[in-house]
């Protein structure tokens, strides 16, 4: 049944090459966890926790399919608006990012396109298809850092999934692309949700020679995070708090001009948690925490540095 399926179907050779993509990125994924630093993955993490989680959801599954698919597959439709709304895309794109390969690869692709619009033939268009699956890649990657295994493991996935989408519009049209990359981004978000939903609440503790710590994580809500300062208990007490926001918590507490939170990200990819901070030194007033409290989150592997420095 799926043999006469795709019998009745074009181009079935972007999703033999997808398939073969998506293996790879299967087996790099399994290389990295294994063998590569966590530290490959920093971009990556630094661009996704920039904006809160249900901020982000709703960009993944409803924003990024409509907007992603229109530019970089819409250029595949008969419809000349849609095309044109492609090109200003793509242009938006190349003016947003910062990275000179994706602009010139980016550039190369615009020029095929267009050309591909008042002539076509076999070979234009396998580098069309492959130029898009690449652009689309490069705009989701550090391309500086690619050829470290965790970013090439999402190279793999993501020109996998363009070649597939590519197919899809192709074959059927946009609107089935948009479905299907909001199903494949509703995946990934499923994963994602299902750790910080129902996490591993387990208690533990820290204590070194000025704070002595009592964490766990928390199931995520819509609960705002809140971080209270020398209770009465001479504790600080931050709940549905996430790692790098406590950080910056002790950072504007204590006007402290020569801190890094900048410089660091969440370990667990929008994980929120439960602390008590316990001060030890009681007499001094306005102690400034945010070494102890950097260290802490550190020694216990919840947020690690983007220059891999500290």
């Amino acid at each position: 049944m799926l043999n006469n399926f795709l019998k009745s179907k074009k181009n079935n050779w972007l999703i033999t090459l997808g398939l073969a993509m998506l293996a790879l990125g299967v087996l790099t994924l399994i290389y990295s966890y294994f063998f590569s630093p966590a530290s490959e993955s920093s971009y990556l993490i630094s661009k996704y926790t920039s904006v809160p989680y249900f901020v982000f959801l709703l960009v993944a599954i409803i924003g990024a399919p409509i907007i992603e698919e229109l530019s970089f597959r819409g250029g595949f439709s008969k419809s000349k608006i849609i095309k044109t709304l492609s090109i200003i895309g793509l242009i938006s794109l190349l003016i947003i990012t910062k990275n000179t390969i994706t602009k010139i690869f980016t550039l190369i692709y615009l020029c095929v396109l267009i050309i591909s619009f008042y002539k076509r033939n076999k070979l234009l268009e396998i580098n069309l298809f492959l130029l898009n699956a690449l652009i689309f890649s490069f705009f989701h990657l550090n391309v500086e850092e690619l050829f470290t295994a965790l970013s090439l493991a999402g190279f793999s996935f993501r020109f996998s999934f363009a070649l597939f989408a590519i197919w899809i519009c192709l074959n059927f049209n946009l609107f089935k692309s948009i479905l299907f990359h909001a199903v494949w981004n509703t995946i990934l978000m499923a994963s994602i949700s299902v750790m910080i939903f129902f996490p591993d609440k387990t208690i533990n503790h820290y204590e070194d020679n000025n704070i002595k710590v009592t964490w766990y994580r928390q199931s995520k809500s819509l609960k705002g995070s809140t971080v209270n300062f020398f209770t009465p208990k001479n504790t600080i007490e931050a709940k549905n708090c996430n790692a790098i926001f406590l950080l910056k918590s002790t950072e504007w507490s204590t006007k402290n001009n020569d801190s890094t939170s900048k410089n660091f990200i969440p370990v667990e990819l929008f994980m929120d948690y439960n602390f008590t901070i316990k001060l030890k030194d009681t007499t001094t007033k306005k102690q400034n925490l945010y070494k102890p409290v950097k260290r802490f989150l550190i020694t216990n592997n919840l947020i690690k540095s983007i220059e891999n420095n500290d």
